[in-house]
């Protein structure tokens, strides 16, 4: 993505740090949603490990990535499953930290049955905040893109402002929730928010306003909003790019942003075109919907590239 002016260093001790949050999500599916004093019995019942930079970082992964964690786990069995779940993977968890006497941050995510669409209730205690203190800026700087979710206003500035210093780019996944959230947008090179918290942010009504909103907010070189079935429309210096979404049969839609960002980040470091990237993106959080979870959807790198080209005007 050089021609908009997005370029990772061409090498690094790993290719993609993420700062962030990991969940275990219990996944609840339900024929309808559930009214005040109501009792129902689930159509169906998971728990998954999850987590915004945390499944992001899984697809990388598994694409063939060289993936870091730096984050906070709890320290009962919740936060043995997560850290474990992302050891296992082979993502390096060793600048991680272990709150003691603190669990786990976790959701319980009530996905439509017939739609597939969630409503996730979640929890993290104070107590899991990771601290700059905590942070050490040469494991920070060693991928070529930097990851964060913001939930922890302070460390995720601060790791921004030391990747900006190094040349790394750095992508956000920031959502309701997020304290300052502009102040760490300033840092961003890849603003990428959902149609819902990009209006919300900006004031305005549509997603193009958002977008004009978005490029007078952060001066990023690209910032884009996601439509869900319909895809991302996207704002550069150059113009406006428009990548329709595709259609599947949807299960469940839980993590289908973070593996878009996951997709987003696998053409960034492929030096794909902005058109291909997004397509790519799109590909991959599509098929991730077909399956009830964030990781068991994530799709082969093969698979997405096969779905990205069914158009035929993606090169």
């Amino acid at each position: 993505m050089t021609a908009i002016g997005i370029v990772a260093p061409p090498a690094g001790a790993c290719d993609v740090v993420g700062v962030g949050v990991n969940a275990i999500d219990h996944l609840c599916t339900v024929e309808t949603f559930p009214t005040f004093d109501s009792k129902q019995t689930l159509a169906g019942y998971d728990c998954q490990p999850g987590g915004q930079v945390a499944t992001a970082l899984v697809a990388l992964q598994r694409w063939g990535h060289r993936t870091r964690y730096i984050g906070t786990f709890g320290d009962g069995p919740a936060g043995a499953l997560a850290r474990g779940s992302l050891a296992d993977e082979g993502i390096d968890v060793a600048s991680a930290v272990v709150r003691i006497g603190v669990a786990n941050q976790m959701a319980v995510i009530l996905v439509d049955r017939a739609s597939g669409e969630r409503t996730i209730l979640m929890h993290r205690a104070p107590a899991l905040a990771l601290r700059v203190d905590e942070l050490d800026r040469a494991r920070v700087t060693s991928g070529r893109v930097l990851h964060v979710d913001g939930y922890d206003a302070d460390a995720a500035h601060a790791a921004a402002t030391w990747a900006r210093a190094a040349g790394i780019p750095v992508v956000v996944d920031v959502d309701t929730g997020v304290e300052r959230v502009e102040r760490l947008l300033a840092l961003t090179d890849a603003v990428i928010l959902s149609r819902e918290f990009a209006c919300a942010l900006t004031g305005a009504t549509d997603a193009d306003a958002a977008l004009a909103g978005l490029a007078a907010m952060t001066n990023a070189p690209l910032v884009a909003v996601t439509l869900g079935a319909d895809g991302v429309v996207a704002r550069t210096a150059a113009g406006t790019v428009r990548a329709p979404g595709f259609p599947v049969g949807a299960v469940d839609t839980t993590g289908a942003g973070d593996v878009f960002r996951a997709g987003f980040i696998h053409g960034l470091l492929a030096g794909w075109s902005l058109e291909r990237t997004l397509a790519f993106a799109n590909a991959a959080a599509a098929l991730k919907c077909t399956v009830a979870g964030g990781r068991p959807g994530i799709p082969t790198v093969a698979a997405a590239e096969a779905l990205s080209r069914m158009r035929g005007d993606v090169r």
